[in-house]
């Protein structure tokens, strides 16, 4: 069974326009038509109304969740960008003997030669 209605839009109201805006220039390729558009938004509106209704802190426990889920959000990228650094610390603490090795310092009997330069034919800068 098919029911129709009329709606009238006073579009000096600015609540009416902006209904009225949104009817006329909704995008075709996300909502099939203004019906479907319609039945959504009043079983929205009413279904939120009857919700807040039963449960007066409807309202604010949705804001607390959104909330708390940014923050979890934030805190799981800290995490996983610190998570190597901590795996690694975690590992060299698991084996107490082991050090990261250091290179022993070059000792000047051990030091490359300095090149002798009287060899170098040095008479192509002129002068």
């Amino acid at each position: 069974m098919v029911k129709m209605t009329c709606f009238r839009f006073n579009l000096d109201n600015p609540e009416h326009a902006k209904a009225w805006n949104y009817l006329h220039s909704y995008d075709k390729t996300k909502v099939k038509s203004g019906n479907t558009a319609v039945v959504r938004a009043v079983n929205e509106y009413f279904d939120r109304m009857q919700q807040l209704e039963d449960d007066p802190y409807f309202e604010n426990r949705q804001r607390e969740e959104r909330f708390v889920a940014q923050i979890v959000g934030e805190v799981d990228k800290a995490v996983t960008a610190e998570m190597p650094k901590l795996l690694a610390g975690v590992l060299l603490s698991l084996n107490p003997g082991y050090s990261v090795p250091v290179p022993p310092p070059v000792s000047p009997a051990h030091a490359e030669p300095e090149a002798d330069d009287s060899a170098i034919d040095l008479d192509f800068i002129g002068g």
